[in-house]
Formats: C-alpha cells, sequence, structure tokens
C-alpha cells in the first residue's frame, strides 16, 4: 500500500512543526493572487496582514497558497509571523500602508494587523508544491493537513492542456523558453502549429494582435517576447511586459502560407479593434 505525501510531512521534513502553521489559499477576487505574489511581493504581504481579531489564532507562521486546477492550489510560500497589533492599537503609520499599495482603508476601522515576512524556509518548492485543497474553498484559512498532489519540476508551468485554454503570464513564458525540458508538452504543442495570437496588457486592458508563420511556429514567435518583452513591435516598446498575457485566436497548419495567416491576422486587427483602440500600428 503506497502511504500519500502530505504537506505536514514535508513541514516535518523543513523542521517546522504543523500545529504552528496556518494554511491560507487566497482566490483570486480581489486581486490575482500569483501575479501578486510574483510581481508585488511588498503588497502581496501586506494584504495577507491584515484580517479580522483571531483569524490567524496564534499560529508562528502561514503557509500561502494561490488557487490551481479544480480545487488544487499552490503554495507560494512560507511567512513568519512576528506578533500582530490589535485593531484599538493601530497607529497612522499602519494606515499609511494600506495606502501606500493601494488596499481598503475601512480594514483599518475593522481588522487586526499581523506582522508578516516571507521566509527562506521551503521557498525552493515555491510555484511548484500543489496540494488537494477540498472542496472547501471558500474556507480561506486552515488549520488541516492536506495532500500532496505534485512537485513539479523547476521551472515548470504545469502541463499543456488545450489550445483555446492558454492564458500564460510573461514570467510563466520566461519559464517555458528557459526550461524547455521541464516544460516538454508546451514545448511539442506551441512549436508544431502557426496561427494568430493575442496580448492582452492586463494594465490597461489595450490588446495587441499577432501572428506566427515561420520556422518554430508560434513558440518560435513568442521567444522573442520571452527575450526583451516587446519583440520589435513598437506600441510594446516601453510598456512593462510582466503585465502581458499571451493567449491563442486561432491555430493553423505549419503547411499554411505566410500571407494566409498574415490575412487571419489582419481580419482578428478588425474584429478586435487593435488598429484604433489598441497596440497595433499597422
Amino acid at each position: 500500500m503506497t502511504t500519500k505525501l502530505t504537506f505536514y510531512d514535508l513541514l516535518r521534513t523543513y523542521g517546522v512543526e504543523p500545529s504552528e502553521v496556518r494554511l491560507v489559499r487566497h482566490s483570486n477576487k480581489e486581486i490575482s493572487a500569483l501575479d501578486a505574489f510574483l510581481d508585488e511581493t511588498e503588497k502581496f504581504t501586506e494584504y495577507t496582514s491584515w484580517q479580522k481579531h483571531g483569524k490567524y489564532g496564534k499560529s508562528k507562521y502561514l503557509a500561502v497558497f494561490c488557487p490551481a486546477r479544480g480545487t488544487t492550489s499552490l503554495f507560494l510560500g512560507l511567512w513568519g509571523i512576528d506578533g500582530h497589533t490589535e485593531n484599538k492599537d493601530l497607529m497612522p503609520k499602519h494606515l499609511a500602508l494600506l495606502q501606500k499599495h493601494g488596499l481598503p482603508e475601512v480594514w483599518y476601522e475593522r481588522s487586526d494587523r499581523y506582522n508578516l515576512k516571507l521566509t527562506s524556509t521551503m521557498l525552493g518548492l515555491s510555484q511548484r508544491l500543489v496540494i488537494e485543497w477540498g472542496k472547501s474553498t471558500v474556507s480561506w484559512v486552515q488549520s488541516k493537513n492536506k495532500d500532496v498532489v505534485q512537485i513539479k519540476p523547476v521551472n515548470s508551468i504545469g502541463d499543456f492542456t488545450s489550445f483555446d485554454s492558454i492564458l500564460l503570464s510573461y514570467t510563466d513564458l520566461q519559464k517555458l523558453i528557459k526550461d524547455t525540458d521541464s516544460n516538454a508538452s508546451w514545448v511539442n504543442a506551441l512549436s508544431a502549429v502557426n496561427g494568430v495570437y493575442l496580448i492582452k496588457n492586463k494594465n490597461d486592458g489595450r490588446l495587441y494582435v499577432g501572428s506566427a508563420y515561420g520556422k518554430g511556429g508560434i513558440l518560435g514567435r513568442w521567444a522573442s517576447y520571452a527575450k526583451i518583452g516587446h519583440a520589435g513591435n513598437k506600441l510594446l516598446k516601453g510598456l512593462d511586459p510582466h503585465y502581458f498575457e499571451f493567449s491563442i485566436l486561432e491555430i493553423s497548419p505549419s503547411t499554411m502560407s505566410a500571407d494566409d495567416v498574415i490575412a487571419r491576422e489582419n481580419r482578428w486587427k478588425e474584429c478586435l479593434g487593435t488598429r484604433e483602440f489598441g497596440l497595433n500600428d499597422n
């Protein structure tokens, strides 16, 4: 009989007592949890610090997760708790922290603030460890053991599922291009097809439509973005590529001519208005 590996097993391996840890699973309703952790770690920590009285109990650590597929959750890191300030004892400096990061000021009126610091413990498992949270995803703070579903290879972005489900962050695109061995299913899929793709600038919602019809397929074209961010496109220059999100509008066989692929690209530009309102300049 095979014994399942649990999250508590891993905690003990790293010398952390499970009874001193609360598990926190952020949803994506108020913030995009993974993006915030990667791009604005200080803000993400502050976001986690404000909770109603007693929410974290007497825990010494928070193991923080974000949603993955279904009811699974992706481990982000282990934060240490160095005391907390009750709501009645909050001072203007605490309000200033909310204002600095654009977080709701109403928290200052009704929440306690916990002093959190991201530790180096288990950081090597960040964005690699996947657990089964269970059906009660609305119960986002728990002290219950969880089964480990997967420990991904370094730089893995998970398995490729389908072209129409792709919503790839810039960070994941860089991981994909950097470590093709850990992302073989993505490499095989994206290098086998040409087609028309979409880049959304999540900072302001503007769109860019592009196409791939050369050697290496869509993967070959996207590698240019991973390298320099804008891939030579005029209106993408000067923008922070970490706000870019990549998806595919349609795929075409490698036998389709470049002229036919470009014609499809122009059709999508017309449909989405990316010349008039977006980031295409031709």
